[in-house]
This record gives C-alpha cells, sequence and structure tokens, in this order.
C-alpha cells in the first residue's frame, strides 16, 4: 500500500512536473512569436523607410544630374561668348549687346581675338578683331499663312542690316571697320509647314491637358479647349512655345576690326 501511495505521489509530480514545462514552454513560444512579430512589423517599417529613402535619393541625384548640367551648359555658353579681361573689350561687348537689343536682334555668340599690335610709322596701332553671332528673336504671334513667314525672315534680314548699319555708323566705332557680313536665312515656310506647324502646337497643349480637363469631354470640347488656353497665352509663352517647336531663324555672322592708338 505504501508503495502504492509513493508511486502515486510520483506520478502526480511527475505531471505537475510536465505541465508546468508545458506551460513555460508555451508561454516562451508566445513570447517568441510575439517577438518575432515585432521584428516583422519593424523590417517591414525600416523597408518603407529605406525605399522612401531610396526614391528620394534617386529624385536628389536626378535633381542634381539636372544642376550640374545646366552649370555645365552655363560655362560653354561663357566660353562660347569669350568675353576678353580687358576694359576696352568689355566696354566694346557692351556697345554690341546694347545695339542688338535695340535692333530687336539677339547675340548668341561673342568673341574678340587678343590686340595685335601694328606699326605705322612711329605710330602703334592696336588691332582687336570681333566675331559677332546674331539671331532674329523668335516671332511673337503663330503664323497663319507661308506669308507671314516669309514676312518674319525678310523682317529679321532687315534687323541685321540695322544693326550693322548702326555699328558702321556708331561714334564708339569710328575707328572700326565691318570686314564681312554672312546672313544665313531659312527657306520660308510654305502653307502646308505653317498647318503642320499649328497642328503640332495643338497637339503639344493637348498633351499638357490634366485628366480632370478631359473628362466626360468630346473630341470637339477638347479641341474647343486647347484653342482657350492657345488664345489666353502671352506673347512671351508664344515665343517659348515656338521656341519648343524650333521654328528656323535667320543668323547672320559679323566680322568687325577695331583699331586703337597704342601708347609707347
Amino acid at each position: 500500500m505504501k508503495s502504492q501511495r509513493m508511486l502515486g505521489f510520483i506520478l502526480a509530480g511527475i505531471i505537475v512536473i510536465v505541465l508546468v514545462g508545458a506551460g513555460l514552454l508555451y508561454m516562451a513560444n508566445n513570447r517568441a512569436l510575439s517577438r518575432q512579430d515585432e521584428l516583422n512589423d519593424a523590417i517591414t517599417t525600416n523597408q518603407t523607410i529605406l525605399n522612401s529613402a531610396t526614391a528620394e535619393k534617386r529624385v536628389k541625384e536626378a535633381e542634381a544630374a539636372v544642376l550640374a548640367q545646366q552649370l555645365a551648359d552655363a560655362e560653354q555658353a561663357l566660353a562660347q561668348v569669350g568675353f576678353r579681361d580687358s576694359a576696352e573689350s568689355i566696354e566694346y561687348d557692351g556697345i554690341l549687346f546694347s545695339i542688338a537689343k535695340d535692333t530687336k536682334l539677339q547675340i548668341t555668340n561673342l568673341t574678340a581675338t587678343a590686340p595685335l599690335a601694328m606699326k605705322e610709322g612711329n605710330t602703334t596701332y592696336q588691332l582687336t578683331t570681333f566675331t559677332v553671332s546674331v539671331t532674329g528673336i523668335t516671332p511673337s504671334t503663330i503664323f497663319s499663312t507661308g506669308q507671314d513667314s516669309a514676312s518674319y525672315i525678310a523682317g529679321v534680314v532687315d534687323n541685321i542690316l540695322a544693326f550693322v548699319d548702326a555699328v558702321a555708323n556708331s561714334a564708339d566705332f569710328d575707328t572700326a571697320t565691318i570686314q564681312s557680313v554672312n546672313i544665313s536665312a531659312p527657306e520660308p515656310m510654305t502653307n502646308e509647314d505653317v498647318m503642320q506647324l499649328i497642328e503640332s502646337i495643338n497637339n503639344q497643349i493637348e498633351s499638357n491637358l490634366t485628366d480632370a480637363e478631359k473628362l466626360n469631354k468630346t473630341e470637339a470640347q477638347i479641341a474647343a479647349l486647347v484653342q482657350g488656353k492657345l488664345a489666353a497665352m502671352s506673347s512671351t509663352e508664344i515665343q517659348q512655345l515656338l521656341e519648343d517647336m524650333g521654328v528656323d531663324k535667320t543668323t547672320a555672322v559679323i566680322t568687325i576690326k577695331i583699331w586703337t592708338y597704342k601708347e609707347v
């Protein structure tokens, strides 16, 4: 009897130990699962942050690339202009830009050679050669016919001749001679070319319409919306639009030689 009772106690003890162990294992497992869920949540959150940071990094890299390209373009443009360090050259540069503005032209390139010493008897002169590239200002209205294009081109040619005349008659260039004037004028657009230009402009404006603007609208209504936006554009916006369309412009390269007295 005693041995059976003892055996019962032992079995009961074993059962209690097993139950307690199972309970502890269950609790440990729950804690492990809970910790795993926390880790999974943390991983998901960190991954989201990482993805956002990666996307933001790509945007910043793209912006940096654009800024770098703009800086390179600016440096290239400055090199093409080629302003000289001498105050005299800078003075002439400013006068030429002023004359170009007055004659409705844009200077796209301006270079000056280093002064070349030339002697005439006992007098020494300096010869500086300026090369000026000019182009017409982009029209501020859209051509309606081929005749509009022809008139625009002829007008730019007149402006170039006015620029040359202004330089030749300027007191600031009284010791200068114009060595050459090379004008390059494109062929005037035909009526068909103008119609294609207008179609390209309409397509460009339509492509910029938002989905909300086009919602539930027929083709005719969208076309009317495009025309409304076109009519509301300022002359500056139209100039930019035509610039983007690549409208050919008349250009000219003018070579000017300037003699100045050099004190010995």
